[in-house]
């Protein structure tokens, strides 16, 4: 069957995708955030017939922020639906992800005709238009020609991805070469990247890189090593370009010391956030802050750990890194990787805080007098200031109880927590008390966090988002499953928010990825008011003194009635409706109608009435048909937003 021929029979668009896919034969096909992604060239695809300039428009949002996360770019760009195809290299539009007129939206999704009318000057003198129809074999010579070409835009090696460059190039090269001593990764390193492929661009290194034939041989000292396997090589250098430019060559050798192999159980402590993840979040910094952030921002890290979140900093001059127990700062000070970095215990929720709320930095005398400064002169907007980034992946736990990865006592008891009053419930949260006082203390800083999505969106959440008022500027969330030491299916997030905007947000766009931090789509969470969700829409019906029997399920009756608090029933009711919770964590589990009053886990719920029979079995249906994943864990219920009909 011709690919014209697939295309007339697809009925979606997943039909026209994997048509296309047959017809050119693709390899190392994956489908995600890009419709079709090769390493060759990436694919937007649509089942009906849409103009190519839309359709590079969405696909170019794409490439602009995987370029920006410093991700490799294939070199060719192809647009595809059931009717034509469009192909161009992606070099020709590079010249417009630099171009500060246009305005890229945060999402491909959002890409519109006006997006498309600005890149149309530059796009459409350089893509090749073929009707499916009538040039099939025209466009899949020509397409198969680029994947044979294998073109790629390589990933420049800078200062601000040193960190990330070496650890990928220790996985995938250092590791086939067999070393005798750890500490010599770093100078082969050095000596492969200082090289291009034909010739040193830096001379007098501690080690050098010759070729025997095609085949790279790394000579230092006395000792001579030849790659295991060349295939790690070949992929390590289809990714990045090398050298690196000149202006960043003798910096980047300055940090030759601190370089050493990473170890992941040097980082395994409480709240372990896995170095691939690590990756990710500085590849969003960079797009969000710019390619230099760690050259311009001042970072400090309240609950640093043993140092697992600047383990790809390459700028450690500008890091403070503070942690609750002095055992880590041990640790963290004996790791070479965080040499230049100022590493201090503190105790961010309760020192230096008066009784008052104010912050003193003289009843401690902990924090370093260069952060004290820092925070100063940004809080005054002194010239020349560096602003600040708080970056961190605060503890989870909740007054009374030990959940998530907390299960610390005097949660409820630190001193912060004395001014949170008037937040309700989410004053509960050891990550909301380290908001709190990160909010008064560094009110002009940006932030950029790793949490649960419950101060985005949860009804309990209400009373704080009133105060949280800082702009969101960018993030992923990422499948709980990375972190070794969560439970369950739901999303954490990193969200980088501008602290001295005072820009609500109502809607969150991120990227979603999955637990190996592959890009596989994109998630939106919602904030409504409470009065918007579903829960209010089935008004409570009053209990009478009627006795009622508890039930531990809908025919056994409860005989040890001891902190059952369900024990009348209400006048008229024909059942219990069990709703627990207003989101799709709980729906699945926690919908149940009995017929009598129920003990499983809160007291609340519903009595079913005649006149409210409707609205139950409405909610009923919704919460039990759609399933739980761990993208929509915290999506919220809303009541209907138009009168239902009676059909």
């Amino acid at each position: 069957m011709t690919l014209a021929q697939s295309l007339a029979t697809a009925r979606t668009e997943e039909d026209v995708k994997d048509a296309y896919i047959k017809a050119l034969g693709l390899k190392s096909v994956f489908k995600g955030l890009v419709d079709i992604q090769t390493p060759e060239i990436w694919f937007e695809a649509k089942e009906a017939p849409t103009p190519p300039l839309l359709m590079f428009a969405q696909l170019l949002t794409y490439v602009r922020a995987a370029r920006k996360r410093g991700e490799a770019i294939p070199g060719f760009l192809c647009v595809i639906d059931r009717e034509k195809a469009a192909l161009m290299p992606t070099e020709h539009a590079l010249p417009l992800l630099e171009d500060k007129s246009i305005v890229w939206p945060k999402s491909g999704s959002a890409a519109d005709k006006a997006l498309a009318a600005q890149i149309a000057p530059t796009i459409e003198t350089h893509f090749v238009l073929y009707e499916i129809g009538t040039y099939e074999a025209e466009f899949i010579k020509a397409a198969k020609d680029a994947v044979r070409e294998g073109r790629i835009i390589r990933t420049p090696i800078t200062p601000d991805n040193l960190r990330q460059v070496f650890d990928k190039w220790v996985a995938m090269v250092g590791v086939e070469l067999g070393v005798k001593r750890a500490a010599d990764y770093a100078v082969l390193f050095f000596a492969d990247i200082m090289h291009d492929g034909r010739n040193e661009a830096m001379r007098n290194l501690p080690a050098r890189l010759l070729f025997s034939g095609d085949k790279p041989v790394f000579i230092i000292g006395a000792d001579q090593y030849e790659l295991a396997s060349e295939r790690g090589y070949r992929n390590f250098w289809n990714i990045y370009h090398r050298p690196p430019e000149q202006k960043h060559r003798h910096y980047l050798l300055e940090r030759r010391d601190s370089l050493l192999p990473m170890d992941d159980q040097k980082f395994k402590g409480a709240f372990y956030t896995p170095l691939h993840i690590v990756d990710k979040a500085y590849d969003q910094l960079a797009a969000t802050l710019g390619a230099d952030w760690q050259q311009k921002y001042i970072v400090w890290d309240m609950c640093a750990g043993v140092g697992n979140l600047e383990a790809k900093h390459s700028n450690l001059r500008n890091v403070f890194m503070s942690t609750l127990d002095q055992e880590d700062v041990t640790i963290m000070r004996s790791n070479p990787a965080f040499a230049g970095a100022e590493i201090f215990q503190y105790d961010y929720l309760n020192d230096d805080v008066t009784d008052f709320g104010a912050i003193d930095y003289s009843l401690s005398n902990k924090v370093p007098q260069a952060l004290r400064q820092a925070i100063a002169d940004a809080r005054e907007g002194k010239k020349g200031a560096k602003p600040i980034l708080v970056l961190i992946n605060p503890p989870y736990g909740e007054a009374g109880n030990s959940i998530g990865n907390a299960g610390k006592a005097g949660i409820a008891t630190n001193r912060v927590s004395y001014g949170m009053n008037d937040l309700g419930y989410a004053a509960r949260e050891l990550f909301v008390q380290f908001l709190h006082r990160i909010v008064s203390e560094l009110p002009t800083a940006k932030l950029a966090m790793f949490s649960t999505l419950k101060y985005v969106n949860a009804p309990n959440f209400e009373l704080f988002r009133k105060r949280w008022t800082a702009k969101y500027l960018d993030g992923f969330i990422v499948h709980s499953k990375a972190f070794d030491n969560l439970k369950g299916n739901f999303p954490i997030g990193f969200l980088v928010w501008d602290l001295a905007e005072n820009v609500p947000s109502r809607v969150i766009q991120t990227i979603a990825l999955n637990k190996a931090g592959e890009v596989i789509g994109e998630k939106s969470f919602f904030d409504f008011p409470n009065d918007y969700l579903m829960a209010e829409w089935l008004p409570r019906t009053r209990k009478n003194r009627v006795d009622a029997i508890p039930l531990t399920n809908a025919i056994t009756p409860l005989l040890k009635t001891a902190g059952v608090r369900n024990r009348h029933w209400s006048d008229g009711a024909i059942a219990h409706f069990f709703c627990n919770g207003t989101d799709l964590q709980n729906s699945g589990t926690m919908t149940a109608i009995f017929s009598s009053v129920h003990s499983i886990g809160h007291a609340g719920g519903y009595f079913i009435t005649p006149e409210n029979l409707w609205k139950a079995a409405i909610i009923f249906a919704v919460r039990l048909l759609i399933p739980h994943t761990w993208q929509n864990h915290n999506d919220q219920f809303l009541q209907p937003s138009q009168p239902l009909t009676d059909v």
